[in-house]
């Protein structure tokens, strides 16, 4: 009940959902959409979970998922095995309430911090788990969610409160935005942010009902180019009902969690 993120191997046989409500785990299924396991943390984490964001390591395929009952992070192998939970080193400033995940391809970590109301901010931590920087000068951001890292190693960000997605560059400096507005490309409550292996960066507009599409800029000039986007408001196939997390796959494939409608819509291209 309630898919609020998804995370996709590069192959696209396994697919990780976090669900909100009911059990309130993570499901994996196959590139069939078959059932194929559960991730679900250690007892000793304590009896009550709510899983957001879900990333996939790509140097180890390890399975790393926000909760939002114990402000943590746990981490499963690839075969929905519990691992541990994550452990920050580096000095976090009185503690986290971690939010969006992603990961470079070298396995760099960042995440959306979200515990401090004006100071909202995002978090980089090598291989490791060692902090190596905060992005984000206080009240810049209001509850970032999703995020991905584009060919260039800028990090795209969803403002969502703000209405915007905030391109930040490698040293973490506010390089570009997609603000929000009623014209084409413009956003109102951008959530998940993916980005695929030809530079496509799709971001998840929950309250317009749909993913809304760009070429990500050049290294030198990171403005998003708008394409257009897909989805409309409603219940039957190709339709959504507040979307919010959005992967995608080597294959072509495009995963995007319809929350309302209890459902993840696989698109293709």
């Amino acid at each position: 009940a309630l898919p609020i993120c998804v995370a996709a191997t590069a192959a696209g046989d396994r697919i990780y959902v976090t669900e909100s409500e009911g059990q309130r785990l993570v499901h994996v299924y196959d590139h069939a959409g078959k059932a194929i396991g559960t991730l679900k943390p250690a007892p000793s984490t304590g009896a009550s979970h709510i899983p957001v964001y879900v990333a996939i390591d790509p140097t180890s395929q390890d399975v790393y998922v926000s909760d939002r009952s114990t402000n943590s992070i746990y981490i499963y192998d690839a075969k929905g095995k519990y691992l541990r939970t994550f452990a920050p080193q580096g000095n976090l400033g009185g503690g986290w309430n971690p939010l969006g995940l992603t990961f470079s391809p070298n396995g760099t970590l960042y995440v959306t911090d979200v515990r401090v109301t004006d100071a909202h901010r995002i978090l980089e931590f090598a291989p490791g788990g060692t902090l190596v920087k905060s992005m984000g000068a206080p009240k810049q951001l209001a509850f970032p969610n999703g995020l991905a890292v584009d060919p260039h190693g800028n990090i795209e960000v969803a403002d969502s409160n703000n209405g915007r997605l905030v391109i930040f560059n490698v040293a973490g400096k506010v390089v570009a935005t997609i603000g929000r507005g009623v014209g084409d490309g413009d956003l109102g409550l951008p959530r998940g942010v993916a980005v695929d292996d030809s530079g496509r960066l799709f971001v998840v507009d929950t309250s317009d009902h749909m993913v809304r599409v760009y070429n990500v800029g050049s290294a030198k000039t990171p403005n998003p180019t708008y394409i257009g986007s897909f989805g409309d408001e409603g219940q039957i196939d190709g339709t959504f009902e507040y979307p919010n997390g959005v992967a995608t796959d080597t294959r072509a494939h495009i995963y995007v969690t319809d929350r309302e409608n209890n459902r993840v819509q696989v698109w293709g291209y």
